[in-house]
């Protein structure tokens, strides 16, 4: 082993216990008595602290690799042990870890399967992160596909049911999952870097189809920056490893490859299919905007505690936006769709009470204790900054566009970003950071303009943006702006102990007024037995000339009785649509709209 090495051995004895068997080997460095090993609390991309550390059994230390005894290791915090060796002694730390959280963002060991998510399984050296090694996988020799996007030691004896892997620092093994199995694969090419699809588990894809339309999608993603990453040469694969479930999706990126989660049987139904690729451009362009164009606070990360940074709604919300934009470049959708798609988004945003509560800024920071925490007030009190960042990126890039008449648009701001600071020879390979108040300037310099008043109602208040004077920007969109009033009361329900419960109590609406709260039957409204059609009940009650209300109500055993008038519940509603010119080249199938030059073709690309 050099000296300056950390190597792993991983091993899997018995998948049905879901263990896996962790073997460390370095030599001490650390300057004093002691040092510190430690197991992430949190993975990047999924910003919550999950404690790993929870799935560790007793961790041991052998010394000089002789035959000495084998010392339990003292537990210095929830999840740090502490290595009594001097520098220079050669260590060997062991531990168990059990893998049974099946998700995109932990690990899990089956008879099956494994999906390794390194930073719940593998502990780090404090002090020697930066330095480079070998992780040595051992499985059941009955598994016979590998997927990741670690180089292979070249030197190693790979044989059935073992292989070996070389990493740069801990920060990249740490970022890279390891799928094992029996699973399908296939490949394409983008920018003539290989792209490899690891399909696990049974499903109904069409894999023909799924290979030309995931490359349509990568390819489009491409051209935003219109440069591929490359830390190595030749550059390493980009690998998708999808898990196909019964039922549920997502998924995280990583620094070279991305897990996601697809519906076994969704492959053919079009509504699940298009969900699936906007999927693929979410966590596919996270290659540029994340990984390597990122939020300064966001790297070098520390593994311990919360990363806190005010920008995510860049890394995630602009994300989005243009996953749903890459729907319509690459024609899976059509343009009408993306506008009835933003409608509908800033609609959502705007009717949910939480957006009079919470910034922008806000949402990003505080999501270690929102963003992946839902509880029965969070529509009331906090929204996602995927959602309303979505919406910011949309109003961003249309004023780019209008301001320069279709020269630049939000594909220029990170062509830009990723000059400065990623490429940029001082920063390192990876690049460094930018501060917001450098995304804005950046902002700016493409724009002509001066956005900064525009950045500070977006993201440090909650006022309600200028969608209209923004979108007539765009000569060929119509938009329409409303209120109206809902005659709902603003509750929604869930069947918990057999009984249909109040799930969610609306901070605007009636029911909150009247009294209810979440976990409350409503037995019934002016003597009609209701359950979870108090709405209907109500709209009939009201339609008949009732306007006072008396509820019954059964709240933990005891039966109240609930005596309110009504107000309709204030709603917010605004239509996006084409108009002139445009609208007739879409129904007309006709190039020549498309192919000008003006603000509106630089914003959607649209290609008939």
């Amino acid at each position: 082993m050099a000296k300056n090495q950390v190597n792993y051995q991983i091993s899997i004895p018995n998948p049905n216990s879901h263990y896996a068997v962790v073997d460390i080997d370095y030599v001490a460095e650390n300057e004093g008595p002691t040092g510190i090993i430690t197991l992430p609390t949190w993975t990047p991309g999924s910003y919550l602290l999950r404690e790993f550390s929870r799935n560790v059994n007793r961790v041991y230390m052998q010394k000089n690799s002789g035959p000495k005894s084998i010392v339990t290791l003292k537990q210095q915090s929830k999840n740090q042990w502490v290595v009594e060796a001097k520098k220079g002694e050669k260590i060997k730390i062991s531990y168990e870890i059990y893998c049974f959280d099946f998700s995109v963002r932990t690990s899990y060991i089956s008879t099956e399967q494994a999906l390794l998510n390194m930073a719940s399984v593998l502990m780090f050296v404090e002090g020697q992160t930066s330095e480079s090694g070998t992780v040595s996988i051992k499985y059941p020799e009955n598994w016979k596909s590998v997927a990741t996007s670690l180089e292979e030691e070249k030197s190693s004896n790979k044989g059935p049911g073992q292989t070996t892997f070389k990493y740069r620092n801990y920060d990249e093994l740490v970022d890279t999952p390891v799928q094992l199995g029996n699973f399908e694969t296939f490949e394409f090419e983008v920018a003539g870097v290989p792209h490899k699809v690891a399909l696990v588990g049974r499903n109904n894809a069409n894999i023909q189809q799924l290979k030309i339309d995931m490359q349509k999608i990568c390819n489009t993603m491409f051209e935003i920056v219109g440069e591929f990453p490359c830390e190595t040469q030749p550059c390493k694969p980009y690998v998708f490893i999808v898990q196909n479930v019964e039922n549920g999706g997502g998924g995280i990126e990583h620094l070279n490859s991305t897990v996601l989660m697809m519906s076994k049987l969704g492959y053919t139904d079009p509504n699940r299919y298009r969900g699936f690729l906007g999927l693929v451009a979410h966590e596919y362009f996270h290659l540029w905007n994340v990984k390597r164009i990122r939020p300064i606070e966001l790297g070098p990360f520390n593994y311990s505690e919360e990363n806190y940074t005010r920008s995510l709604w860049i890394a995630e919300g602009i994300t989005s936006y243009y996953d749903e934009l890459a729907l319509v470049r690459a024609k899976f959708v059509s343009e009408g769709s993306f506008l009835q798609t933003l409608s509908s988004s800033i609609n959502a945003h705007e009717n949910r009470p939480g957006s009079e509560v919470a910034t922008l800024h806000d949402m990003s920071f505080n999501t270690w204790v929102k963003e992946y925490r839902p509880y029965e007030h969070s529509k009331n009190n906090s929204y996602s900054y995927y959602s309303k960042g979505m919406i910011v990126a949309a109003l961003l890039d249309i004023e780019i566009c209008a301001a320069t008449n279709g020269k630049k648009s939000l594909n220029d701001v990170f062509k830009v970003l990723w000059n400065d600071f990623y490429k940029a020879k001082n920063f390192g390979y990876l690049g460094t950071g930018y501060t917001e108040e450098e995304f804005w300037k950046v902002c700016n310099s493409v724009a002509g303009i001066d956005l900064t008043d525009k950045f500070k109602v977006w993201l440090e208040t909650t006022q309600h943006p200028d969608y209209k004077g923004t979108f007539e920007k765009l000569k060929f969109i119509a938009i329409e702006e409303n209120s109206q009033l809902l005659n709902e009361w603003g509750v929604t329900f869930e069947t918990k102990d057999g009984l249909q419960k109040v799930a969610y109590v609306n901070s605007k609406g009636n029911a909150l007024k009247a009294g209810i709260q979440v976990g409350d039957e409503i037995l019934s409204i002016n003597g009609f037995r209701t359950t979870n059609d108090l709405d209907k009940i109500f709209g009939a009650l009201k339609a008949g000339g009732e306007n006072q209300f008396t509820l019954l109500i059964n709240r933990a055993g005891n039966i109240q009785e609930l005596k309110c008038g009504f107000e309709p519940l204030p709603q917010y509603q605004i239509t996006l649509k084409f108009t002139g010119d445009a609208l007739k080249g879409l129904q007309t199938k006709t190039n020549d709209f498309w192919q000008q030059q003006g603000a509106i073709q630089t914003w959607l690309k649209s290609k008939i």
